[in-house]
């Protein structure tokens, strides 16, 4: 059975989840706030965390930062669960690196349905894991040029030509490779190792789990938080700017 772990403050809620949950063939953990939920986390090691956002002490954001800074933990899948609907709380979340974001109150088939596309998803990586790391120790990913790098992707090497990479976004211990076209790669590495080796004339990490490249901004748009929000030619997201880069933003292109 797959270990679920919910992080919930509502008891009603916690315990209407974990009857679902259990009826769904899941072996149900629970924690009633984010401290003892982190702390679980790192004990069961769930093949996915549900997660409540608005919780006293540590709240959801709070729990997959933590998360996310712990190897063992950094790659579970991870569920928001809020009554927040508004754009910039989802956004939110996406930027933490959640794998989905759903409204509350919830569809119970939609929920389970979630939950197993995210645990099919990460045991398809798990099961490549190994063949990558023997290819990786003697194919390293390296930066072999200014325009170019060598990178593992299906078991295969293969060079990417820097300037086609639209944006790179992390995933647990695999990072999305957006390319021109819309064609993506999912690459073994996390985003703090690409952010060391792309070159920062046209590479600039914007949050904890995004970086961009500038040939391919559109326009740069300031926030009344002081942050800001950056366009990109072809591609309809929107790549909000974190407060601990703004700095760096504003130092770049002295706005």
């Amino acid at each position: 059975m797959k270990k679920i772990l919910v992080i919930e403050d509502d008891l009603s809620i916690r315990e209407n989840l974990n009857e679902l949950l259990t009826l769904s063939e899941f072996d149900v953990y629970t924690a009633p706030n984010g401290e003892e939920g982190i702390k679980m986390a790192s004990e069961v090691l769930p093949a996915l965390i549900l997660c409540d956002v608005m919780m006293p002490g540590k709240d959801g954001y709070a729990v997959k930062e933590e998360l996310y800074k712990n190897e063992a933990t950094a790659s579970i899948p991870f569920i928001f669960l809020s009554a927040k609907s508004e754009f910039r709380e989802i956004r939110k979340g996406m930027i933490l690196g959640a794998d989905d974001y759903i409204i509350k109150p919830y569809d119970s088939k939609e929920l389970i349905e979630s939950i197993l596309k995210r645990i099919e998803k990460i045991e398809f990586f798990k099961k490549s894991i190994v063949e990558n790391e023997k290819i990786e120790k003697v194919n390293s990913d390296k930066l072999l040029s200014d325009d170019r790098i060598l990178i593992t992707v299906d078991k295969k090497p293969k060079f990417i030509i820097l300037k086609t990479i639209v944006f790179i976004k992390a995933n647990g211990n695999y990072s999305k490779v957006v390319l021109e076209g819309d064609n993506i790669l999912m690459v073994r590495k996390l985003i703090k190792n690409w952010e060391e080796i792309l070159p920062e004339s046209n590479f600039i990490r914007i949050n904890q789990s995004e970086i961009i490249n500038l040939d391919f901004l559109q326009n740069i748009e300031r926030l009344s938080n002081r942050s800001f929000i950056m366009k990109l030619k072809n591609n309809d997201n929107s790549f909000i700017v974190s407060q601990r880069y703004t700095s760096k933003i504003k130092s770049k292109f002295q706005v």
